[in-house]
């Protein structure tokens, strides 16, 4: 009678616990009669099991019932099926953990005194098992549904992936406390459950492998759309301050021209050419020509504005046609982060009168040059390690010349550091 007691209790107390997991997915209760009827049917099932079923057997009906209970609770709360599949394997497998360690736990104390059909190992098990689960569930609680925040839904093949280890963690762990309580298992069934287990978590593990690679190759593609974006936005905010100040010069050249007028009517000619030249001046584009393509060479110029404030002396050497076979956004991806790397080294040089950065973007037949170099500090080369990471990276410099069938070569002499880049068949 005490035994079937602690089962109930034990039973209840999950179920609890269940209704406080899945309620992160809604704040509405949804618990109708029939589930009502369905719990009440799980809770009948436990007492009767723990007076009639045969220990061979029992292990079995608890875990039927705990999968029931689960899909019933979730399903209040309109859990998705595919989050309802992923979180029943771990919530399975975390109580098959949570068994086994009460059941190491109470063997590493007591096993000597009492076996597994004695009450007080009912008792104690049961304890640590349930306070294991409650401390597990508090944990995932906080960490993925805090403040009602829902995970978003994984497609299946994913889910099923994920699930593998879980999986194999289940059939092992139930193996093992099988055998604890002394219920024959056939070794071979169980060695061969545990092998196709183990081929079952290899193949996701492939799976995950290539859908990750492809994950992190769309957050690249994604890197660099932005990166592009952020130049793009930046010409366009250069290009409208440009356009204002025209349009304010272009407000006040009647206004000039009757000055310049009124000068030479009174045949002051030195003070009209002083007059002339001023206005001249505040004509004057600022930015150089190097290229075509109006990003590039708004980049390009940008970075020559960086290297001046810096006090870097920056020579450009373009010779570009207009027609390529490589996107212009990634072209001025590829040569932002060149320059930008460029720029960094020659900043943390010790003596800033070494600072010099040469690019050369030369296209010749269906090839494309790209050679940059730059003075840099030979004692960096530890540092450089936590560094290589910012920004795009050199590994990401080369893979873009890579998808571009390129080469990338990137060397030192002395204290000079160089890059060079050829593209083939851009036309």
């Amino acid at each position: 009678m005490t035994d079937t007691i602690i089962r109930l209790l034990s039973f209840l107390v999950y179920a609890f616990l269940l209704n406080f997991f899945f309620s992160s997915w809604s704040v509405a209760n949804q618990l109708s009669l029939k589930r009502i009827l369905v719990l009440l049917g799980l809770t009948g099932i436990v007492s009767l099991t723990a007076f009639f079923a045969s220990s061979s057997i029992e292990p079995f009906i608890n875990i039927i019932v705990t999968l029931i209970a689960m899909i019933t609770i979730a399903s209040q709360y309109d859990v998705p099926n595919k989050d309802m599949f992923f979180w029943v394997v771990i919530l399975l497998a975390i109580n098959f953990i949570s068994e086994s360690i009460s059941l190491a736990i109470f063997d590493a104390v007591l096993s000597s005194q009492y076996d597994a059909q004695n009450l007080l190992f009912v008792i104690i098990t049961t304890s640590i098992t349930m306070t294991i689960e409650i401390l597990m569930f508090l944990a995932l609680k906080l960490v993925f549904f805090r403040n009602h925040i829902i995970l978003e839904s994984l497609n299946l093949p994913s889910l099923v992936a994920l699930t593998s280890i879980p999986v194999v963690s289940i059939i092992v762990l139930f193996s093992f406390l099988l055998a604890k309580i002394n219920v024959t298992i056939h070794s071979t069934y169980f060695v061969l459950l545990v092998a196709f287990g183990v081929l079952y978590m290899n193949l996701c593990i492939l799976y995950l492998y290539s859908s990750l690679t492809k994950h992190l190759r769309q957050l690249n593609q994604i890197t660099l759309q932005n990166k592009s974006l952020s130049y793009e936005l930046k010409y366009i905010s250069e290009l409208k301050k440009s356009q204002e100040q025209l349009s304010a010069i272009r407000h006040d050249l009647k206004n000039k021209f009757i000055v310049f007028r009124g000068l030479l009517e009174h045949n002051q000619i030195d003070e009209a050419k002083n007059y002339l030249q001023a206005t001249t001046d505040q004509l004057n584009v600022r930015q150089k020509f190097y290229t075509r393509d109006i990003i590039l060479n708004y980049l390009l110029n940008d970075k020559h504005e960086l290297a001046n404030q810096a006090n870097i002396k920056f020579e450009i050497k373009v010779l570009l046609s207009e027609q390529i076979n490589v996107d212009k956004d990634i072209l001025a991806v590829l040569i932002g982060n060149l320059i930008d790397n460029a720029l960094e080294a020659s900043k943390r040089l010790p003596n800033q009168n070494e600072a010099e950065i040469s690019l050369v973007i030369k296209q010749f037949e269906d090839k494309l040059l790209i050679d940059i170099k730059n003075h840099y500090n030979p004692g960096e080369v530890v540092t450089r390690r936590r560094r290589k990471y910012d920004g795009l990276g050199t590994s990401n410099i080369k893979r873009i010349v890579s998808n571009y069938n390129g080469l990338y070569k990137q060397w030192t002499e002395t204290n000079v550091y160089l890059v060079s880049i050829i593209l083939l068949n851009i036309n």
